[in-house]
């Protein structure tokens, strides 16, 4: 069977209070949302994230078979973050890379890969997930548009943090959300979202995912734009489900929120807990049914990395004016020769 043998996430230390947005173009809001400082990209949020795992999963890069990264919000059309977060952490040579988007359902996309690798080679893969949203000023997004990053390993080890039971899909076509790149999103029309959206979607691919788990599900991680769409998918999964989520401290990450959101589920929840993490995007949704193992090495809190609940608690708050300055991102100018 594979397994998560480690999971770590980043979140960024700069946060903006959303009353602070509200307050700039009138409106309410509550919580607080990740702003990334102008040298946190996809590709470094995904390394740090990354590092994390891999001193979960007590292992070196240089042991990794593959590395497999999903993002909505890579700048560049060729560029990459496996590649990149691969060299990084010492995986060179014969180690397979992939990069997914296109849908934030690239979250489960990756993560399908690296349980299809691990099945067929045995191997070990890094999976990542890292996203900087963006929006404009004033736009209903713009208290919600967080940045962040987490990562998980699988192996097939029997002691690892989490046993992977299945991965389901349940693909429609079906698309409401939409986004160009470096603009903000459109939603579409909720409503028919709520019934041909996740509404439709989340349930069969739970009921898929957990058909392989030995119990019904004792908590859920649901990676959705906003936390009403979420909510509203967990209540459609059987059962009293805890919803572990990061929402109202990092806002919606893109595809990082299925791994950072998973990530915190491991690190918090009780040996036993049965889980069903989904992620759901443009055509369809995805979930994933697993169980975390009593005392696994990938959840020793005595390993030398930060959580991402202390991660949660270490913020230092921006004004709305600082906010802004960061969401300029620098403009790249590659590799060059002195």
């Amino acid at each position: 069977m594979v397994s998560i043998a480690g999971a770590g996430g980043y979140v960024p230390r700069y946060r903006i209070e959303r009353e602070e947005i509200a307050r700039q173009h009138g409106g309410a809001a509550s919580g607080e949302t990740a702003v990334a400082a102008r040298d946190e990209t996809p590709v470094t949020m995904a390394v740090e994230a990354a590092g994390t795992a891999l001193a979960r999963a007590d292992l070196r890069g240089t042991e990794l078979d593959a590395v497999f990264a999903a993002s909505v919000t890579d700048p560049l059309a060729e560029h990459g973050i496996a590649a990149h977060v691969a060299y990084r952490h010492g995986a060179e040579g014969d180690v397979r890379t992939g990069d997914f988007r296109g849908s934030p359902r690239a979250a489960t996309d990756a993560f399908a890969a690296g349980r299809h690798f691990v099945a067929a080679t045995g191997g070990t893969a890094l999976v990542v997930g890292a996203d900087q949203m963006p929006v404009e000023p004033g736009h209903d997004d713009e208290p919600y548009s967080g940045a962040a990053a987490g990562a998980v390993v699988l192996d097939d080890a029997d002691d690892a943090a989490a046993a992977v039971h299945d991965v389901a899909a349940n693909t429609t076509g079906f698309v409401e959300r939409h986004r160009e790149h470096g603009e903000p999103a459109e939603a579409g029309d909720r409503r028919v979202a709520a019934e041909m959206g996740f509404g439709g979607v989340v349930p069969d691919a739970a009921e898929r995912a957990l058909a392989e788990a030995p119990d019904a599900p004792d908590a859920a991680v649901v990676a959705a734009p906003d936390q009403r769409t979420a909510a509203g998918a967990v209540s459609e999964i059987p059962g009293e489900v805890e919803h572990v989520s990061t929402f109202d401290r990092v806002g919606y990450a893109g595809t990082a929120t299925f791994f950072l959101d998973l990530a915190h589920l491991l690190e918090t929840a009780a040996g036993g807990t049965t889980a069903i993490a989904v992620a759901y995007g443009a055509g369809g949704a995805d979930a994933v049914a697993l169980t975390v193992r009593d005392e696994a090495p990938g959840r020793d809190e005595a390993a030398d990395v930060t959580t991402v609940a202390e991660q949660l608690a270490s913020a230092e708050y921006v004004t709305y004016a600082e906010h802004l300055r960061y969401r300029e991102r620098p403009e790249y100018e590659g590799v060059t020769a002195e």
